[in-house]
């Protein structure tokens, strides 16, 4: 009986520990996954001058913008986070939670976003220092509840947003980073 409830302690210790590592997983592979995405699309667009072409958003099994099959083609985004069908065809964009992905022009930038975060990843990904991959604002929630912050976004802040995204909007918060933007767009 001893023995069986060491292994019970054990074990409880052990899903604990494993769930939180995970969790850090996600986090960093998403950190790396939007960097990565900031820097192709960078460089592939770099002799174009502008972004024009990069709107990709993909919902319920179909993805609609012109700029999915240039995204596709060029491989702008990690072949990990794509969902193709039989014809090749981009059909999801999916983040490690099992949200959406998508990227959009924000004119003079573009910007990534992420639906469907927990509010855990939440405050990871918004208190991160973008500034390194030239993100200057990020937008967090949607509808009911949203709020613009400019980068860097203290950790204090970023967890009152995603506290008040997660209560506003539901158990998940969407997430916004624009990139290439100049810091005064949103003011």
């Amino acid at each position: 009986l001893g023995v069986l409830a060491i292994i019970g302690v054990l074990s409880v210790g052990g899903i604990a520990g494993y769930s939180k590592a995970m969790t850090k997983y996600r986090i960093n592979k998403t950190i790396e996954q939007i960097t990565l995405i900031a820097g192709n699309i960078r460089t592939f667009f770099a002799p174009q001058g502008n972004y024009v072409g990069i709107d990709c958003a993909c919902d319920d099994g179909s993805c609609s913008g012109n700029g999915c099959q240039v995204i596709k083609k060029a491989k702008l985004l990690p072949d990990e986070i794509l969902t193709l069908n039989g014809s090749g065809e981009i059909t999801a964009i999916t983040n490690a939670w099992g949200g959406r992905f998508g990227v959009n022009l924000a004119s003079p930038g573009f910007m990534v976003w992420l639906i469907g975060l927990p509010e855990e990843a939440c405050m990871e990904l918004v208190s991160y220092d973008w500034t390194n991959a030239n993100s200057t604002w990020i937008n967090v929630g949607e509808s009911q509840y949203s709020k613009y912050l400019k980068v860097p976004v203290s950790v204090e802040e970023a967890i009152e947003v995603c506290v008040e995204s997660q209560k506003k909007n539901g158990d998940s918060t969407n997430i916004e980073f624009y990139f290439d933007i100049s810091a005064n767009y949103f003011l």
